[in-house]
């Protein structure tokens, strides 16, 4: 009887088989999935790493810079040509990081970040001797390597932020939750980079001057060992078929209604958002001695430590960082449009504290008692605006996204305006933010600050109106 119920249950030849391999197919699932976590870690890491060197050579460079030039255009035009090739090259790579995979381009930021470092540091160096308040061919030439830098280390980001978001998204195929929640983690790591690499910046560029351009190409050189050794291959390389170029669809998909409504207030938040990354320490430690004669009774304008300055802009971006995370739960409750009125709230609340403050004194010297207990009065509202306004990128990002979900097959394409808008947004703001501040010092970006306000604004309410934020995500 025993023998014939273990006849019974046992397994022939072709189940068995089967059975081991189910367990083969379990152990090769467990083993991708335990990969694509390494990688999508990676990969984030990798960015996280690219952003921090990027802007503490900024902050090198901008220290460098306003120290030996008067001008703060010129001192823009130089630091943003930056976003000029990020600009143009970030949809090239998106296209060819489609046909040539993720990972070769992935190894090739940190190395053409390198390279850039080479040449500022090289630059800069040479002309730590040149008088600057002529204008002479050796100058153009320096001026000129340090364009070229600029332009480079901006090319790093085109080819970084196109490959990056593209692997998380071959990645994530298929589980929108799990992509939703990476890409948030890549929004809240891109301003966490910042808000780490400011004050570091400030310390690296205290402590060893322009030699931190050495800092710069150590942690490049972390990144192509972390991207070597942690991400593995998503895209297979294949035969291009033929379809639009990146730019092109770019442009095509602003005919959309909904992305050309949206793209005023968007591309208004990364102007101002590039312009007060951009000129925040240059305006607040410019030479305390020729800022109190070019614009008297500006507190804010010039005469700050570069360590002060560094840290205080580290610290607006941590809680911005802080913020996001916080409004990444409350979103989901109301309207996208509203979450963004209560962030412009917030915006219009830090212009008039930072006025108020910028009119106390003409330096810190100068500041009374009196004056210093309105200063301390009102930083706690300056962190409120700046917390309130951090909730404008996640529901931009949430906007974004519903508008890519109605335009099937277009998903990547929509997403892909992330770099070009962010690119133009933060040159058109380090420039023409530069250019107020030559105009009026530190009122005269509080003023081009609540202009793009007032354009945000505009196009918010559009939306609202016209119910363009009631686009909902499929799931």
């Amino acid at each position: 009887m025993m023998q014939k119920v273990l006849e019974k249950i046992a397994l022939s030849p072709k189940e068995d088989d089967e059975v081991q391999s189910s367990l083969d197919r379990q152990g090769r699932a467990r083993s991708w999935l335990r990969q694509r976590r390494i990688s999508i870690a990676a990969n984030i890491s990798s960015m996280l790493l690219l952003r921090i060197a990027s802007r503490i050579s900024f902050m090198l460079m901008s220290f460098y810079l306003g120290e030996r030039f008067a001008s703060t255009t010129a001192v823009v035009c130089v630091l943003e040509a930056f976003y000029i090739s990020e600009f143009l090259l970030a949809p090239i790579v998106g296209s060819l990081s489609d046909r040539l995979g993720r990972k070769l381009f992935l190894l090739l930021a940190p190395v053409t970040g390198a390279v850039a470092a080479a040449f500022l540091m090289s630059g800069a160096l040479s002309s730590s001797h040149t008088v600057t308040h002529h204008f002479n061919l050796h100058l153009l030439g320096i001026l000129v390597l340090i364009l070229v830098g600029r332009l480079i280390e901006g090319a790093t980001t085109a080819i970084n932020a196109p490959a990056s978001l593209g692997y998380i998204t071959d990645l994530t195929v298929g589980s929108e939750q799990l992509r939703t929640r990476v890409m948030t983690i890549f929004e809240i790591a891109t301003v966490g980079g910042l808000a780490i690499a400011i004050p570091l910046g400030g310390k690296v560029s205290s402590m060893l001057g322009l030699w931190g351009f050495i800092v710069v190409m150590a942690l490049h050189a972390l990144n192509f060992l972390l991207v070597a050794f942690g991400v593995k291959e998503s895209v297979q390389r294949v035969t291009r078929t033929h379809r639009h170029g990146a730019m092109r669809e770019s442009l095509h998909l602003l005919r959309d209604k909904h992305i050309f409504t949206f793209l005023p207030a968007w591309l208004a938040i990364n102007t101002l958002v590039g312009a007060w990354i951009t000129l925040f320490t240059l305006v607040l430690t410019y030479p305390a001695p020729a800022a109190d004669l070019r614009f008297p009774g500006q507190l804010l304008y010039g005469g700050w430590s570069k360590e002060t300055a560094s840290y205080m802009l580290g610290g607006l971006s941590l809680l911005l960082l802080l913020g996001m995370g916080v409004w990444t739960v409350i979103i989901p409750r109301i309207r996208r449009t509203s979450a963004m009125l209560i962030a412009l709230a917030g915006l219009a609340l830090c212009i008039i504290s930072l006025s108020i403050i910028n009119g106390l004194a003409d330096n810190l010297a100068h500041l009374s008692g009196n004056g210093l207990l309105i200063a301390y009065g009102l930083v706690p509202l300056v962190m409120l605006g700046v917390f309130l306004l951090s909730g404008f990128p996640p529901a931009a990002l949430n906007q974004m996204a519903a508008i890519a979900d109605a335009r099937a097959g277009q998903r990547g394409a929509v997403m892909g305006l992330y770099s070009v808008v962010l690119g133009i947004g933060q040159f058109m703001g380090g420039f023409a933010g530069g250019v107020a501040i030559d105009l009026g010092g530190f009122y005269g970006l509080m003023i081009f600050s609540a202009l793009l306000s007032l354009l945000s604004l505009a196009s918010v309410l559009y939306m609202r109106i016209h119910k363009h934020d009631m686009i909902y995500n499929k799931d």
